[in-house]
């Protein structure tokens, strides 16, 4: 018996993984959200509501405007402040003692409350400034739940469905941006645009009460705090082999003396050597050696003995550092949130008079989802790097055919070509990079790789965020042709440069294997 034992997933596991995956759908949702209102909310476009006038709505009776009037470049503005205030809190979060000292569900209830409260801002917004601050908000919501939501369940979760659960956050990313669009549809007019931001506001308040009723990492509570007996209560909730739950427990006993995160009392940590010596059920085999700061494990995530700067900086950690930086940009560069935050402002002026642009755009998102669902199980059987080279090779592929249709007035071909940018995708640069940043880096390294790969991802997303709509403007489709470049530069990188981390249980596995 070993911690690699395969457990079921058992309903306790299964609810914390949904309710951790809301965090995730609030990301999807906000991402997303401007896409369909976005002409609305700017007084660049009018389209009548139920009601006969807007004097009529309850949003009228509380002096809220019809609209906030703001250029092309306050548009882009709103949008990218989402990704700056994602950037910072993954900086912040990722580079403090705050998501170790701070439990896993109350973090996750912090940041429920900090969506909820910048959904109502931007919801009862009735300057441009406001309603930035109020996407601000939304947005260091984001950039917590991305650092806290994977480790969350990478601790609840046993390692041999890992993937799979782990998977369900970037479906949850899918899902979130399927039903922004889908609630955009319903309330994109001049009275009800704001009913889009409440809708958001009540998805935070839904996993702010639900996250009652759920648990806490039992990892966190070992490592951090010395719970013992709590984290035996909930592990048995959470393992189908009871056995095998004490092996995990007395696995992170260990790694609580061997690296602690506070101080530790002297005469606790003898009864606890003590304690563990003396345990007729602690196997003397590799798999439970305690982790110490050099010895690495696949899945862990654990304090880190170095700091980001020595991350950045010393020559040690430059293939990884060098990896870790291709995945992270790529999968942001290659210009997937043209498709999500200005889908309808690409589409609008493309298709045949007549058409529902939202319709499209809704379409684009069910197949998001259906591809996320396809893909998730294939990535422990064909391999991370595969799947990355197809899915930038697909969407190389797809920004050349969409800068033709866009250049050519080719409307049959962009609509097509956007829907195999979307599943490309779909295929390995949405769910692959957040998953090998922990199988790439040692463990050493990885709270900080984790760290910095978030904050290249947010800042990744920034630029294209605010640089789109401009670009379009000055050049209009042929900005695509740019997005075809950097898909392919990437595609050349991935295949000569990075290495492929299936089977192997450890990072320093991965890079001996790939220099041989």
């Amino acid at each position: 018996m070993t911690l690699t034992t395969p457990h079921s997933v058992t309903s306790s596991l299964a609810w914390a993984t949904a309710i951790a995956c809301l965090s995730t759908l609030q990301f999807g949702f906000h991402l997303a959200e401007l896409n369909a209102p976005e002409a609305l909310l700017s007084c660049n476009f009018h389209r009548n509501g139920p009601l006969p006038t807007y004097e009529d709505t309850l949003w009228s009776q509380y002096g809220r405007k019809q609209c906030i009037p703001m250029s092309g470049t306050g548009i882009a503005t709103i949008t990218t402040m989402f990704t700056i205030g994602g950037f910072i809190a993954s900086v912040l979060v990722g580079s403090s003692e705050l998501s170790s000292s701070v439990g896993r569900r109350s973090m996750s209830k912090l940041t429920s409350g900090i969506y909820f409260l910048g959904s109502i801002i931007m919801a009862v917004s009735n300057s441009f400034w406001l309603f930035n601050i109020g996407r601000f908000i939304t947005g260091v919501a984001a950039g917590l739940s991305l650092v806290v939501s994977p480790i969350w369940v990478n601790e609840l979760t046993p390692i041999n469905h890992r993937g799979l659960l782990g998977s369900c956050l970037q479906l949850a990313v899918a899902m979130g941006i399927l039903l922004a669009q889908l609630v955009g549809y319903l309330w994109s007019n001049d009275q009800q645009w704001r009913n889009i931001f409440v809708f958001s506001a009540c998805i935070g308040l839904l996993q702010f009460v639900v996250l009652f009723t759920t648990i806490e990492s039992p990892k966190w509570l070992i490592i951090n705090r010395g719970d013992i007996h709590g984290a035996k209560r909930i592990l048995k909730n959470l393992r189908t082999d009871h056995g095998a739950a004490e092996y995990e427990i007395n696995h992170w006993r260990r790694l609580s003396i061997n690296v602690p995160s506070k101080p530790v009392n002297k005469n606790e940590t003898s009864a606890l050597l003590a304690d563990i010596n003396n345990s007729s059920r602690v196997d003397v085999t590799d798999s439970f050696l305690p982790l110490t700061r050099t010895v690495s494990r696949r899945g862990s995530i654990d304090p880190t003995s170095i700091t980001i700067g020595e991350f950045l900086t010393n020559k040690k950690f430059i293939l990884e550092r060098t990896s870790v930086f291709a995945i992270m940009t790529g999968s942001q560069l290659c210009g997937i949130n043209a498709i999500t935050f200005y889908g309808v402002r690409i589409l609008k002026d493309i298709v045949p008079k007549g058409t529902n642009v939202l319709v499209i755009t809704c379409s684009l998102s069910v197949c998001n989802v259906i591809a996320a669902i396809l893909v998730s199980p294939l990535v422990d059987k064909l391999g991370r790097k595969p799947l990355l080279l197809t899915s930038v090779g697909v969407m190389a592929f797809c920004s050349l055919t969409i800068a033709l249709g866009l250049t050519h007035d080719w409307d049959y071909v962009v609509a097509g070509s956007s829907f195999g940018f979307i599943i490309g995708y779909s295929m390995g640069l949405a769910p692959i990079p957040f998953l090998m940043i922990s199988e790439l880096a040692s463990h050493e390294s990885l709270g900080s790789a984790q760290s910095v790969g978030t904050a290249l991802n947010w800042a990744s997303n920034v630029t294209v965020a605010f640089s789109f709509p401009i670009l379009q403007d000055l050049i209009g489709g042929y900005v695509f042709y740019g997005f075809f470049v950097i898909c392919t530069s990437y595609a050349i990188f991935f295949y000569k440069f990075l290495p492929e981390t299936k089977g192997f249980h450890s990072a320093e596995e991965v890079w001996r294997n790939f220099k041989n």
